[in-house]
This record gives C-alpha cells, structure tokens and sequence, in this order.
C-alpha cells in the first residue's frame, strides 16, 4: 500500500525493453528480477496470448550456477516450455504436461540426467516472490497465504477442480489453477507478475479495479467468493426461504442440518469445503425467557477490540475469542413472542470447525469524526487449540480442534497510507518464509516470539488442521 505515482488506468513504465531485444529475449515476459519494471498490459498481451503468467528464463548469474548454463538450451525446462507457447495452450497445467512429456522424450547422457535432476532441485514449490504491479501488496500478501496452504491447492494443480468448473464464472478458478501451477515451476527466490488473477478478481469485484489501495481482508473475502462461485456445484439453487428459528421439538444438532443442508442447496463448493464452518447465535429474551436460534456460516472471523481493550497494549488471540463467544446484553432487541422491544441475552457458539480458520484483527476503527490505527501487539501461538472454544456442539467437525499457524498478513503503517507483506510457512519444507512483494527470504518464526512478545502487524492469521499435513 506504498503511494500510488501513477493513475488508475496506468501502469509502471518499463525501462528494459532495449536490453531484452538486444539479448533476444521476448518483449517483458512476465517472469522478472527485482531490478527490472513492470510492462504494460498491451506488452504483456502481444508476448504472452495464451497466459497470464509467461515464463521466462531471465536469470542472473548469482542465481543460475555455472553447470547449468553450459546445459540452457538443452535442459531448462522453461526454455522448452516457451519454445512451445505458439501452440494451442488453454492452461498453464496443460503446459506444464507438454513440457514434461517434451523432456522425457529427449535422449539424454546420464551427466545430462544427472544435471537436469540437479536443476529441478533448484526448482522452487513456493517459494516465489510476487511482484508489486502498482499498489497491489494487498493482493500479493493474501495470495501467498493461500498458494501455501496445504491440500487446498493440489485440487488446482492436478486439475481435480475442473469438474466443477462453471463455464460463466471459470475466469477466477482458471486464473488461480494458473497461478499456483506457476508459482510451483518457478526457481527459487525469483518472482512473477500475478495480472491474471487480479484481472479476474476485478470482473467479480469492480471495486478492485485499478490501483488504487485497498485492503487486504476485503479481497480475501473477494477473491474466496470469486473461486467457490465458479466452483458452485450447484447448478440450480433451491429458493430462497426464511429459517425457523426455534426448535419445536428438536434438539440444536437437527437444527444446525437443517440450515446446514439449506446452505449447501444454494452453495457448496471445493472453497466452502475447507473454508465454511459455522455459528450458533442465540437470543434469549430477559423477561419472557424465549430463546430464538440462528445457524450461520462463516469463512473468516473478525476480532475487534471492544473500547476496555483499547486501552491497553498487548492482547492474546485466546482473549480476544473469548470475547466473541461471550455472552453480552443488548438493550432494545424486539421479541418475536412479546411483539415489542426488550432486554436481551446474545451469544455466539462456534458449531462447526473448518479445515482452515482466518482471524481478521479488526486494526482499523472508524468512527463518526475520526478514524484510527489500533497498533496493539497481539499474542498468538503457533500450536491452537480450538476445543476451548466449543462449549455446545456435537459436531463431527469439533472432534479435530488441533491447528497449526500457517501464514499471517502483516500490515505496517497507518490508516492512511501502509503496506502489507505475508509470512507463510511452506507445506513441502516446513519452513517459514517472508514475502515482501517480489523480495522472499526465510526467517525462523520462533525467533519472532509470537506467543510470548506478540507482534502489532498481524492483520489476518490462518490456521490449518494439523491433520492437512
């Protein structure tokens, strides 16, 4: 979220062209080092008509080591797979295929073996930099939250999510499955420019056009609504009806299948599968005593510090779920058995675990005449048990309450003007790495002291089961 120099319509100048013409190289492919600019969309499209995310072999010679250079033209499986762009690729999956097949069928000496297999051991599985294309480190800290969750991308990577794929809502799916396919064949430390999926996150959600700053939780939501729309597996919803909200009879387990099963009938995609859990809220009435039920779901959950907590400087994640379970009183709730407004008890229950969990810091407070930054060092472990947090729920789902910390979205700054950068952890290496737009680097989360120091960036942790591993 560093400045904006340039107009919404516009991107960054390139300043390389020249050089990559005289080197033969084509015009701004979308693989770049951090010294090079980033190219207009006209000059990505004429080089790059089949994708979104070309694949270049421009490296630099501290980057690319000396028995590999000698070998390029014959080994590097990126030279290979842009020989071939003039063919009839639909999918970076698809290419990674012919690029495969083109190098199996290749006769090589077993040195050259032995060099090709050296080389893809260079070959990252994450660990690739995005490149910040005008004020889009919002963007690039979400996105690598998620292309490191574990089993979630695999379905994109293998091609498992085209069965259910909507022809009308495909562009985010499509754009995504590209993404992680290349972010998995790109080397080490280098980066990519993600203009396809920002691309198709912007027809979704025109607010996110251009590039002007933007926050990062609102295109998480954005980017996850896009993805499961054109993963819905269903493909005629049930009509809309309002749910009963009290049991007449039944027990809160029939309740919570019932608007479970409601949902999945308008809803139910590869995203809800590991996303989706689900909220009980109660309210029961202070002076009639009737309780009324609503069963939602959620993919994140916002923890906001109340006006006691704003005060004070540090705070735990586990206190800050407390207080959204706790009970509270509200003052003027109408009563659908009084017929008027009354006193009320309201709680909220979490009823069904997801496979990942996403808390939103709420750092952000606006008010009437005057809005702010809460920088509180937040306390959160690495190791979370969910099972103190379900008091009612028999659900299958609450039996496996054990998480791992798996990425966090760090925002430094102010209200009006910061940047967003990602820690994730790497589900191949079980190491932690530091995404700063196109910069990656590996840090040793425990020397970060989340759980004892806390920290004031986190802005949205995730949280996969251990079982995911």
């Amino acid at each position: 979220m560093k400045q904006n120099l340039y107009s919404n319509n516009q991107r960054p100048p390139s300043t390389t062209k020249d050089k990559m013409q005289a080197q033969g190289l084509p015009n701004y492919p979308l693989l770049l080092n951090k010294t090079q600019s980033t190219p207009s969309s006209q000059e990505i499209k004429q080089s790059y008509p089949y994708s979104s995310y070309g694949i270049s072999t421009l490296t630099t010679q501290q980057q690319q080591s000396k028995p590999y250079e000698q070998n390029t033209q014959k080994l590097n499986p990126y030279q290979i797979n842009s020989q071939q762009s003039s063919s009839a690729m639909t999918t970076s999956l698809s290419t990674t295929q012919k690029t495969n097949s083109t190098i199996s069928s290749m006769s090589q000496s077993q040195p050259e073996q032995q060099q090709y297999q050296k080389y893809m051991q260079n070959v990252s599985k994450g660990i690739c930099g995005l490149r910040n294309i005008g004020n889009t480190c919002f963007m690039n800290s979400v996105l690598q939250c998620l292309l490191n969750l574990p089993a979630f991308n695999e379905h994109f990577l293998n091609g498992d999510y085209l069965k259910d794929l909507n022809s009308k809502n495909s562009s985010v799916p499509n754009e995504y499955s590209k993404l992680v396919s290349t972010v998995r064949s790109t080397p080490n430390f280098q980066s990519i420019a993600p203009y396809g999926i920002k691309s198709a996150v912007e027809n979704v959600m025109p607010c996110f056009r251009g590039y002007a700053q933007q926050d990062a939780q609102e295109f998480l939501v954005a980017l996850l609504d896009g993805l499961s729309l054109g993963l819905n597996r269903v493909k005629y919803k049930s009509s809309y009806k309002e749910m009963n909200d009290n049991l007449n009879g039944r027990n809160l387990q029939d309740l919570s299948k019932e608007w479970w099963d409601y949902s999945k009938s308008r809803e139910n995609s590869l995203v809800l599968d590991y996303f989706q859990g689900q909220l009980l809220h109660t309210i029961k009435c202070s002076y009639c005593s009737n309780s009324s039920y609503a069963f939602d779901t959620f993919l994140d959950t916002s923890l906001a510090f109340t006006r006691a907590f704003k005060i004070l400087e540090d705070m735990d994640l586990d206190r800050l779920l407390d207080k959204y379970v706790i009970e509270e009183t509200i003052d003027d709730y109408y009563c659908s058995k009084c017929k008027k407004h009354q006193k009320v008890k309201r709680k909220f229950t979490i009823w069904r675990l997801p496979h990942i969990l996403m808390f939103h810091i709420k750092r952000f407070d606006y008010r009437r005449f005057s809005s702010d930054k809460l920088n509180h060092r937040v306390k959160f472990p690495l190791e979370l048990d969910m099972s103190k947090f379900i008091q009612d729920s028999l659900d299958q789902s609450t039996k496996n309450c054990q998480y791992s910390l798996c990425g966090i979205v760090n925002h430094s700054g102010t209200l009006y003007g910061g940047h967003y950068t990602a820690d994730s952890l790497n589900p191949f290496n079980l190491k932690w790495y530091r995404y700063n737009d196109s910069d990656v680097r590996e840090i040793d989360v425990k020397q970060q002291r989340y759980d004892t120091d806390g920290s004031s960036s986190p802005y949205i942790l995730f949280y996969a089961r251990k079982s995911l591993y």
